[in-house]
């Protein structure tokens, strides 16, 4: 598998085995290639992971640093304003467990540490607000460096 697969991959496991404060109802962790989902899939909250772009800089004669992201989709139909306070909350704790990499028994590719970066958009233009649909996207960049 790629980098960027076994990234993604090892990202879902590692929150599969993550047991949410910020909600009681069951959490639905998984990856696809081309994510789409109806009202009624989102009874409960969902995280969809899915690859994004990589970006390759050189970084001496030899060498190079190739940013890997992935993107990861947090949603819930969210007919109730206190919903949303949730999905909140596990925004939140989805990015503390990004952020600490703490993942015991969990193998990632070699060179993958923790986050570069992490960029979150709430309710993008495109999210089913007027269905009540609690949307974030989030990037996640890991660097991983590559010697040739």
């Amino acid at each position: 598998m790629s980098v960027q697969g076994d990234i993604a991959a090892a990202l879902v496991t590692s929150l599969q085995a993550v047991t949410w404060t910020a909600t009681a109802d069951a959490v639905t962790v998984e990856t696809k290639n081309f994510p789409q989902y109806d009202i009624e899939d989102l009874v409960n909250p969902l995280i969809c992971i899915t690859d994004g772009s990589i970006e390759s800089e050189r970084i001496a004669r030899s060498s190079h640093m190739r940013d890997y992201a992935v993107e990861i989709y947090l949603a819930r139909h969210t007919p109730e304003e206190a919903d949303c306070d949730v999905m909140l909350e596990m925004l939140e704790e989805l990015l503390g467990y990004l952020e600490d990499h703490n993942w015991p028994g969990i193998t990632w590719p070699t060179g993958v540490t923790s986050p570069q970066t992490i960029v979150v958009e709430k309710n993008p233009g495109d999210a089913l607000q007027e269905r009540n649909v609690w949307r974030a996207g989030i990037v996640v960049t890991f660097k991983v460096p590559r010697s040739h």
